[in-house]
Formats: structure tokens, sequence, C-alpha cells
């Protein structure tokens, strides 16, 4: 954790000599146990971004008994308390990295969240589900609005450090209010539209 702290401050082209004199331990320690700078880095990111994800995610996501609004206002309320300094700019820096960080560690967004999002979203404007019509482009689009306006409010928090509160589910409510607002309007426009409307690739 000291190391990720340093490589939020300082970037992923930190020494290791750098990193062990920020935590007041010798270079000869660090080697003890990684074999390197790529092997420490990579320890710290399998530290920040593995298994963070909460299975009660899964049940919250799919529960069809609950409104949507109140499935993504609870989901993505915790999945913004799991923000961190530290964490988001480790998350930006793996974007920014040339050595496929980004995709080492990439999350499958489309099954987990957008996929039961727009289930959510087809069933209230009365379209047919994924059994007989597969998910596509258009909808990740529509999805990833949500998704990517939810991830800024950390970056604005911890890469911008701008002044927001702790307690971010009222701006949560906020987002989900807005998006769901057009969301089965567009989510029709995009099952009309022949450039959107075209099945999800891998």
């Amino acid at each position: 954790e000291g190391a990720a702290a340093y490589y939020a401050d300082h970037g992923l082209d930190a020494t290791t000599r750098d990193v062990a004199a920020s935590l007041g331990v010798s270079q000869g320690l660090l080697y003890k146990y990684f074999d390197g700078k790529d092997a420490l880095r990579d320890a710290v990111y399998d530290h920040f971004f593995q298994d963070r994800w909460k299975p009660e995610w899964d049940e919250l996501l799919a529960e069809s008994g609950m409104p949507l609004r109140d499935r993504l206002v609870a989901f993505y309320t915790g999945y913004a308390d799991g923000f961190s300094y530290v964490g988001m700019r480790l998350f930006m820096l793996a974007g920014l990295n040339s050595r496929g960080l980004a995709g080492r560690y990439r999350f499958p967004l489309t099954d987990r969240i957008f996929k039961p999002v727009i289930a959510g979203l087809r069933k209230e404007a009365g379209l047919e589900d994924f059994e007989t019509v597969a998910m596509t482009r258009g909808e990740r689009e529509l999805a990833m609005m949500m998704h990517g306006g939810v991830v800024f409010i950390g970056i604005r928090k911890f890469i911008y450090q701008m002044p927001l509160p702790d307690d971010l589910s009222d701006v949560i409510e906020l987002q989900v209010d807005t998006f769901l607002g057009t969301a089965a309007q567009s989510l029709k426009r995009v099952h009309a539209a022949d450039t959107l409307n075209v099945p999800l690739l891998r």
C-alpha cells in the first residue's frame, strides 16, 4: 500500500530505489519479495484491482422485484464508496501506461453491469429480452453513459481534486434520475437506428 501511494503521487516510472526510500526501507529488502520494478508494480495493481467486486452487487442488479431506479441508486452509491485517492489515480495511470496495464486489469463491465441495466430498461420499455434479441452496441453506449458519469465523479474528486462531499448519494441519485428520465426513449431510438442496433461484438 505504501508503494501504491508513492506511484499514485509520482507515476509508474518511479524507481524501486525511490519507492524504498519513501517507505524507509532498503532497496534490497524490496528485491527480497519482488523480482524488480515491474513485479512490484504488478503486485500493487493486483492488490488494488483484484476482487473489488462485491458478490451481492450481482444479485442487486438482477433483482427484478426492485424498481430499476432503486437498484441503480443502491449499486452506484456502493460502487462510488469504493473510490479513493490512490485507487483512482492508479486507475488513470494504468490507462496512460504503454505496457498494457489497462488491458490486463480490464473488468467485464458489459456482463456484470451493463447487461443487467439494459435488461431492466428493456423490461420497463416493453422491449424483448436478450434471449430474443441480443444486446446491441448502442445499448452498451447508453449504459456506459450512466457508468461514465459516476466514474467521472471519482475523477473530479480525486484527480482534479474538486470539492465534493464525502457522501455522494445525493449526486448519484441526481445522475440516476437524469439518466432514467430519457433512457427508455433513447433505448427505443437505439433499436430503430441501423448504425446502433447491431449485435454487440466481443
